[in-house]
């Protein structure tokens, strides 16, 4: 199999069969349901692909991730059913599905999970989210004073690169001293700081894309708490359930599959 730096192989799918391409930073141990549990619910036949995290320190504009997602899967010559987009994800995704249509003929269904455009205040709330992951390592005291922080330079006018240069300040700094004081492995902390850079790069460069035009072409499918993207799609499903656990809910499933056109008993 032809080794692919932008795309995990979630369901390498039917020979011949289409291709489902999947937008989303997916992390490891992350509390938010994703990709890899709504790809065994999904028709076997069809092949399914998740970006992967860009390697490297240098941060990639918009126009570097879309040539590389849209480059590989032209590559592959499978016709592309569907383009699908978690969260910040569907403004890449939006795009991609746009590339897609002008060379391939036809337009892939766009689906678009919770989409919404990146902004300080989401960035802050995944911060805090990070923050309460690492209650093992800091104390309750260290956790909320780093939210605390955060917060405050969360201001109406804040840059978003730069307010992601100050949460990875302050993670570095409590995190770091905690690190310190149990003795633990400073190459692990290292890596969490990798991951929050590349993932703040990655909204950031999302920012750069207007979806408005490409969501209104796409269904949203929304948990309980509908994002406020979902306003502008084409069409929107609603399900009662929650963000968290929206990838691996099994009406979320049948949903898409109605949508795909493929009808799998979940």
């Amino acid at each position: 199999m032809t080794q692919l730096s932008g795309w995990k192989v979630l369901n390498p799918g039917r020979d011949g069969g289409d291709l489902v391409l999947a937008v989303d930073f997916a992390t490891t141990g992350r509390s938010d349901s994703s990709f890899s549990d709504l790809a065994p619910r999904l028709d076997p036949a069809l092949a399914l692909w998740e970006t992967r995290q860009p390697s490297g320190t240098a941060p990639l504009s918009a126009e570097d991730h879309l040539a590389l997602w849209d480059g590989q899967a032209a590559a592959c010559g499978r016709r592309v059913r569907a383009v699908l987009g978690y969260c910040a994800g569907s403004v890449f995704a939006g795009e991609l599905a746009a590339r897609v249509a002008a060379r391939q003929g036809d337009a892939p269904h766009l689906v678009l999970f919770e989409p919404e455009v990146p902004a300080p205040a989401g960035l802050y709330r995944d911060f805090a989210t990070m923050m309460n992951q690492f209650a093992s390592v800091l104390t309750a005291q260290e956790v909320i004073a780093a939210q605390q922080e955060a917060n405050a330079a969360l201001t109406a006018d804040v840059d978003f690169g730069a307010y992601g240069d100050v949460l990875v300040r302050i993670f570095m700094e409590r995190a770091g001293a905690a690190f310190a004081r149990e003795e633990l492995d400073t190459e692990l902390l290292d890596e969490f700081v990798a991951v929050f850079r590349s993932y703040v790069s990655y909204l950031d460069a999302a920012r750069r894309i207007d979806p408005a035009a490409a969501w209104r072409t796409g269904t949203a499918v929304n948990s309980r708490t509908p994002s406020e993207g979902a306003s502008l799609a084409g069409r929107n499903v609603d399900i009662d359930v929650d963000h968290a656990d929206m990838l691996r809910d099994g009406r979320v499933a049948e949903a898409v599959n109605r949508i795909l056109g493929s009808y799998v008993a979940s």
